[in-house]
């Protein structure tokens, strides 16, 4: 990982989080918008798997939003622990594949 310069502050790593995280969630609600927009034009469309048949669009809206939301949490929860001074890197065995694994700890 490279060293960290003046400019890249505990700060704007928060704030590019929480602007990544606001990017995946408009991607997510543009997603689901076009699957609120087929379900409302292609009601009858269904996804059929193992014998079993299911509405197409409705799963496919709410697993969307759902995957969304936790995008969105996982990145917000980071931005937050970083803002709290929390280096996200600090307890990695190993920070290069080319580092040797870290000791075993003896009790």
């Amino acid at each position: 990982m490279p060293q960290r310069t003046d400019s890249s502050s505990p700060t704007t790593a928060a704030r590019l989080l929480k602007g990544a995280a606001l990017v995946f969630s408009m991607l997510g609600g543009g997603m689901a918008a076009w699957g609120v927009d087929k379900w409302v034009r292609y009601p009858e469309a269904r996804a059929s798997q193992f014998g079993f048949e299911a509405p197409l669009w409705p799963a496919f809206t709410l697993f969307v939003l759902a995957a969304t939301a936790v995008g969105v949490r996982l990145l917000w929860i980071a931005a937050g622990r970083v803002e709290d001074g929390e280096d996200l890197f600090a307890q990695r065995h190993r920070r290069r594949r080319s580092d040797p694994p870290p000791p075993p700890e003896s009790e």
